[in-house]
């Protein structure tokens, strides 16, 4: 018994030479990079409050994820009682719980400094907590065990028990140096805890994917720009499709307020002013004002480039979708005629494919289609040649009066060509267009291997309108199998059609069919019992089979229906 009291006495004595510890002379001064984080949601209510800690003296700090997620707002609280709020996230990672972001403070800010490495396994560590006074509380214990996460950085397991609220607090060395960032152990140990890297969440940055996913999405403060400019502007393109117009305008003012000398920022809030106005305007305030603000910003990116033809093409272009938009506008500074005139200017600077392609657009509009195909086929005779430009040269061409099919059809040809040898998926509507111009030369032939092109291009992903087309022009050419085979794929993919039935009751006709071509009308007429065309195709058939009352019979229902054909019908085998 005397043993058990004397073990107890001697543990007792330990633990209270534990308790007593001096805290390092270096913890209480600093103690003062320390701060206490809060966090709001959307409605201001406190969702979330907990450790976290300056790294730089311009307030860059880190804390646990988790504190931030759905939050709206951030304010911070140093050890004198002094808030200030979060002003920007500057990296996250919420598998491993952390956060970096930057502190709207009027000065400089005490901060740890990160060790550099990974803190060997065995050393002797301090945890240092949130204190409004001279540390008494602090954590003490030893690297236990290292693993790695993210490449070299260091996960540390530490034999040192997390008190309430210790949670992000920073790890430190012997020497002061901040290494980790306080976690509690997963399964609910008290006794252990462990510490993630200060460096790996130093080095957290936004790249420009990163800005529309879910780890930042679902943080309503605003997000830092990627450090390049070039992943910003994409950072930028992305949030357009995810942002209100009201949103989307704090967004491109800040854009420019990061990236001052960068014209793309102005430009794209003079095409967010322009066809977002309406949006952006406020209760009793004109839609137009920001038009005004549009040509503004134009005139601020100009200042930025030494390329005076881009200036008058960006005006040019930014005119054009507006006017193109909105044909109500009455304004002069937004017609098609202010559009061309700037393009104009554009082309006097600088003869520029990428210019003519914008003046053939604006000549397109206006129904000056010469000058249109004129200017699309100076774009096709560059090295900037597209399939596109060849298409807009083929329907300049198309709406020119007294304009030669086959002109057009070569005109297709090229932007055919244009799509690759064998042609991507990008050719399908240039060889649907050429399919029409053939089958107007009455090509029907050519108008087949075309149809058969689209559906080779579309690896055979078509829908039953497809297989009636090629159905038409096949019976066209007279190759009756052919067109049964597509009528009836047509069927397959849609049988409550009636038309189609009708259409196969057509080709069982040629094809000297009549019971099957009965057949077939019958369907259609179980869908459509009105359907005057059936009518008369029962008809036709009757008198074939030499069955003249019923064919009469059927010629005068399709004529009671409406059928403006029958008459001759009738005139032929019922007079």
């Amino acid at each position: 018994m005397r043993k058990i009291v004397l073990f107890v006495m001697i543990c007792c004595q330990a633990f209270c030479g534990m308790a007593q510890k001096k805290a390092p002379k270096w913890m209480n001064k600093e103690r003062e990079a320390v701060i206490m984080v809060t966090t709001y949601g959307e409605n201001g209510q406190q969702i979330a409050q907990g450790l976290g800690f300056f790294v730089t003296e311009t307030g860059e700090a880190v804390s646990g994820y988790a504190l931030f997620q759905d939050a709206r707002k951030a304010i911070v609280t140093d050890i004198d009682g002094q808030q200030y709020p979060v002003s920007r996230i500057l990296g996250a990672d919420e598998l491993y719980d952390v956060i970096r972001f930057k502190v709207d403070s009027p000065r400089k800010t005490r901060f740890l400094s990160v060790a550099e490495g990974t803190v060997p396994q065995g050393s002797t560590v301090y945890l240092m907590p949130y204190s409004k006074d001279k540390i008494t509380r602090f954590g003490a214990g030893t690297v236990t065990e290292i693993s790695k996460v993210k490449g070299d950085y260091g996960y540390y397991k530490l034999s040192m028990p997390l008190e309430e609220g210790w949670v992000n607090a920073p790890i430190l060395t012997e020497e002061g140096e901040v290494f980790g960032l306080a976690q509690a152990d997963a399964s609910g140990k008290k006794e252990i805890s462990y510490g993630m890297s200060v460096g790996y969440a130093n080095s957290l940055a936004i790249r420009s994917a990163d800005i529309v996913n879910t780890t930042y999405s679902s943080i309503g403060i605003r997000k830092a720009w990627p450090r390049d400019e070039s992943d910003a502007r994409v950072a930028l393109l992305l949030l357009a499709g995810w942002q209100d117009a009201k949103s989307y305008l704090a967004t491109l003012n800040d854009f420019i307020a990061t990236f001052p000398e960068s014209p793309d920022g102005y430009l794209s809030r003079a095409s967010h002013y322009a066809f977002h106005r309406t949006d952006l305007a406020s209760a009793g305030e004109e839609p137009s004002v920001f038009l005004d603000k549009a040509l503004e910003d134009i005139d601020s990116a100009s200042r930025l480039t030494d390329k005076e033809g881009d200036v008058w093409y960006n005006r040019a272009k930014l005119i054009f979708g507006v006017a193109t938009a909105d044909t109500t506008l009455n304004d002069e500074n937004w017609t098609l005629a202010a559009a061309e005139e700037a393009i104009r200017k554009a082309i006097e600077e600088e003869d520029s494919p990428l210019y003519r392609q914008l003046e053939g657009d604006i000549f397109f509009s206006e129904g000056k289609f010469e000058r249109a195909f004129d200017d699309y086929m100076k774009v096709n005779l560059s090295d900037v040649a597209s399939s596109s430009s060849w298409y807009l040269a083929a329907k300049a061409k198309q709406n020119t009066p007294g304009a030669n099919l086959g002109d057009i059809i070569a005109l297709l040809d090229s932007a055919v060509a244009r799509c690759g040898n064998p042609p991507s998926r990008e050719a399908a509507p240039y060889i649907l267009e050429r399919v029409d111009f053939k089958l107007k030369l009455m090509l029907y032939k050519e108008a087949v291997a075309d149809y058969d092109l689209y559906y080779k291009v579309l690896d055979g992903q078509v829908n039953d309108g497809f297989y009636y087309y090629r159905e038409q022009a096949k019976f066209r050419m007279g190759d009756f199998a052919g067109a049964l085979a597509d009528i009836q794929s047509a069927i397959r993919l849609n049988p409550r059609d009636p038309v189609y039935q009708a259409e196969e009751a057509s080709v069982y006709i040629r094809m000297e069919d009549y019971e099957r071509a009965l057949e077939s009308v019958e369907k259609a007429l179980s869908v459509a019992p009105d359907f005057a065309s059936c009518y008369r195709l029962r008809g036709i058939c009757y008198v074939h089979q030499e069955e003249k009352a019923e064919a009469c019979e059927a010629f005068q229902k399709a004529k009671e229906l409406g059928d403006p054909i029958v008459d001759k019908l009738i005139r032929q085998h019922c007079q």
